[in-house]
């Protein structure tokens, strides 16, 4: 019988590190590499991947080729979809635009490029991939522009709440923590200057945090010392290197009721 007990006691401590070999194993992410290759033998590809529960996951890195073994894309993926700055060529290894990608299904900012690899144009997306800001140039500067330099997007919300099913109220009172978002166009070649202010308090003692998220979102915190209305306004300013476009200024605001 003892020696029954032993056998079983060590098939089960076997068959105890199996499982944890098969766990680990199944929960190790290291990168590898996927190479893809043409019919004739030309590399056409490379995409970095982890696998994941026993799935290739694409994660990481990509690089894309046409038949001349010219670069025509590159950009990173996480958890199998693009994210990030993707950037695309022509045949000839030429630029010719650049994405910030949420998804395979939306861009939050896009640069196009002409033949000579000059930038015409810029795009800034909302968080759905509509177009909200799009500006112009060539080979001297801006020629023209359309939408908003900014906006805000959380309060937005609050002040619009049919529209995006919002049934609660904020209710929001002294020492509370009021929450907005934005998204402001980095113009290329431009210098830009962005501020906040309550309006009629010392911004200077105003608790308030901000927080950048790539590529055009800021997103604020700030707690609330003043009963009554208070406006947010927020103040967009841009300097153009080329030394002929004039400066471009925004504001915007909104109000919020403190109790």
């Amino acid at each position: 019988m003892k020696t029954k007990y032993k056998i079983t006691i060590i098939i089960a401590i076997i068959l105890l590190i199996g499982f944890i070999a098969i766990y680990y194993y199944s929960k190790d992410e290291k990168v590898k590499i996927l190479k893809e290759y043409s019919s004739s033998g030309q590399l056409i590809g490379t995409n970095e991947y982890v696998i994941r529960d026993g799935d290739t996951i694409m994660q990481g890195k990509f690089v894309n080729y046409n038949e001349r073994g010219i670069k025509i894309s590159e950009g990173q993926f996480i958890d199998n979809e693009p994210y990030g700055i993707c950037s695309y060529y022509d045949d000839k290894g030429k630029i010719e635009t650049v994405f910030f990608r949420k998804n395979s299904k939306i861009n939050l900012e896009c640069k196009y490029y002409n033949y000579n690899g000059l930038l015409e144009k810029y795009i800034m997306c909302d968080d759905l991939g509509k177009t909200a800001f799009t500006i112009y140039f060539d080979e001297k500067g801006v020629t023209k522009y359309d939408g908003y330099f900014q906006i805000e997007t959380y309060q937005y919300k609050y002040a619009n709440k049919s529209k995006f099913n919002i049934t609660e109220e904020q209710n929001l009172k002294i020492g509370d923590t009021l929450k907005y978002n934005y998204i402001v166009a980095n113009i290329p070649n431009a210098k830009r200057s962005f501020t906040i202010e309550n309006v009629g308090l010392d911004n200077a003692k105003v608790k308030r945090t901000i927080k950048k998220v790539e590529p055009c979102q800021i997103d604020v915190k700030e707690v609330l010392t003043k009963k009554g209305k208070n406006t947010i306004r927020s103040i967009v300013k841009y300097e153009f290197n080329d030394g002929v476009t004039p400066v471009f200024t925004d504001t915007i605001s909104f109000d919020v009721e403190v109790h």
